[in-house]
């Protein structure tokens, strides 16, 4: 008779702390439902990788951003960037919109080939810029504001052609 009068206590209190326990978890979801989903304001994190469908990388965001893929490769940089780079279809680097981390204040705007670089936007941190186009024969034409007045020079096969400054 002491056997079946424990059961049922057991049972009795069983029942009891479930209830409690569901009582709990609707009040738990009720006052979760009440505070609306949570918003985040603010991400940080030092780099973001963007892939197509295929599993390529196509955009980095960064501070600093990997250094560049050419014809499947990693190759250096000249220094680190941090910015957003383009990366084509196969995975190469394409195109940038960086701030150099090696000249602090630094900024550009590069445009690849599949090759290396053809053109760079540069503005310099105290004032002034060029923009520059390359080949991969070592031509190139840079017309610009440095040091503080108008310039153009042309190279072919890297040597200097014309560097001019208009005179005062």
């Amino acid at each position: 008779m002491e056997t079946q009068k424990r059961i049922e206590r057991l049972e009795r209190r069983q029942k009891l702390l479930s209830a409690v326990l569901i009582l709990a978890l609707v009040g738990l979801l009720v006052v979760s439902l009440r505070q609306g989903p949570s918003r985040q304001d603010s991400l940080r994190v030092k780099g973001i990788t963007i892939v197509d469908d295929n599993g390529t990388e196509r955009v980095w965001i960064g501070a600093p951003v990997p250094d560049p893929i050419i014809h499947g490769e990693t190759k250096p940089r000249s220094g680190p960037i941090s910015g957003i780079v383009l990366l084509d279809a196969k995975g190469n680097e394409r195109a940038g919109f960086a701030t150099s981390d090696a000249i602090p204040g630094e900024v550009f705007m590069g445009l690849d080939s599949e090759n290396g670089q053809e053109a760079r936007f540069i503005v310099n941190p105290g004032g002034g810029g060029h923009l520059t186009f390359f080949d991969d024969e070592k031509n190139y034409a840079r017309i610009g504001i440095w040091p503080g007045r108008p310039a153009l020079e042309l190279r072919d096969k890297g040597n200097t052609v014309f560097e001019g400054f208009p005179s005062n």
